[in-house]
């Protein structure tokens, strides 16, 4: 990796507005923390506290999963949604927690041997955590993020480039360290930590990005997988992904909606028969404003496609349930043209309407 690319990996947490307001919405979490310490004394303030560090962490911890693994698979970052705080298919992501319960173990452990060995074991875990987390951001696997086999191959394929990521992480601890040693006002110091702690998994993933590794990235199965279950674990991760587009949508944030959406369907080897299945999906709930409205990107991606009869079937769907749906303005004539050329008047004079 070049030093300007290492330097935009550096700042890039200060780039992307998605990120800054994740770290300011934890950064007012940790705020009211203090705050209510403060003024309700460390007993009840100190249970609030409590309450609200086992409440926030685990969704931060699991953001900074997703974002590390938009940086390897070379996504833009995910907005923070409160449904990363929900436990449901997101127990993988609590892995960390017991990571970091051993390490702080083996640090108590180790804290009567020396200065020499604290050092050696704070450098093997900066050396071994941030390929164990790739692994877990990625497969999803507990199990595979713990195997030594995988995160030694992580490390290989991270090339030369992977010993930045600790050297960099260890020296920008010393520079915050040393920030806070000279007095740099509290405020700052916080926004410092969170922006190290994002920095982490920012860069490892930048740095994983650039050695290519996303598509080595793979748990070997004992059998290979039959093509029911296939279709079926299929089915399940779209399920997933249209339901965590409707919490956006249902919200108020159509776009972030069809963003998650858009990001799944490209990661798809037959997108037109993606597209179809989350229109239809779409279709299916209650309100069928934004399917209608998401409708319209499926039509021109099928006219793209020059796929005719699913273009086809996409406004005879949608036509029926709002007389004043229309195609995109430049797609409104390839519309007229496609329904008579099929011979669909019932199609072309609602469209004409």
């Amino acid at each position: 990796m070049k030093p300007g690319d290492l330097a935009r990996e550096i700042v890039y947490p200060l780039t992307d507005m998605a990120i800054i307001l994740t770290i300011a919405f934890f950064w007012i979490l940790f705020a009211i923390v203090k705050l209510g310490m403060a003024v309700l004394g460390p007993v009840i303030g100190g249970l609030l506290g409590l309450f609200l560090v086992m409440f926030a962490a685990p969704g931060f911890l699991r953001y900074l999963l997703y974002l590390l693994e938009a940086r390897i698979t070379g996504k833009e970052a995910p907005a923070f949604d409160a449904e990363l705080f929900g436990m449901s298919n997101n127990l993988w992501s609590m892995t960390p927690l017991i990571v970091i319960s051993l390490l702080v173990w083996g640090e108590i452990t180790l804290a009567g041997s020396g200065a020499a060995w604290l050092v050696a074991y704070a450098f093997a875990v900066a050396l071994l955590l941030p390929a164990s987390l790739a692994i877990l951001a990625v497969t999803h696997s507990p199990l595979e993020s713990l195997n030594p086999l995988a995160i030694f191959r992580m490390i290989r394929l991270g090339g030369w480039s992977y010993i930045l990521i600790p050297v960099v992480i260890v020296a920008l601890v010393f520079v915050v360290t040393w920030l806070s040693s000279v007095g740099l006002p509290s405020l700052l110091l916080e926004l410092a930590t969170f922006w190290l702690l994002v920095l982490t998994f920012t860069l490892t993933g930048g740095v994983l990005a650039a050695k290519g590794v996303a598509v080595e990235l793979r748990i070997e199965a004992p059998l290979e997988a039959g093509e029911e279950k296939i279709a079926g674990d299929l089915e399940k991760e779209r399920e997933k992904i249209a339901n965590h587009a409707y919490g956006f949508i249902s919200r108020g944030n159509r776009e972030g909606g069809f963003k998650h959406i858009r990001q799944w369907i490209e990661s798809e080897a037959n997108t037109d028969e993606a597209v179809s299945w989350f229109f239809n999906q779409m279709m299916k709930w209650e309100a069928k404003d934004a399917a209608l409205f998401f409708g319209q990107e499926c039509f021109a991606h099928f006219l793209h496609h020059e796929q005719d009869v699913p273009a086809l079937k996409l406004m005879s769907s949608c036509l029926p349930e709002n007389s004043r749906w229309k195609p995109r303005a430049e797609d409104r004539q390839h519309a007229l043209d496609l329904a008579g050329r099929y011979g669909r008047e019932d199609l072309v004079s609602l469209l004409r309407n």
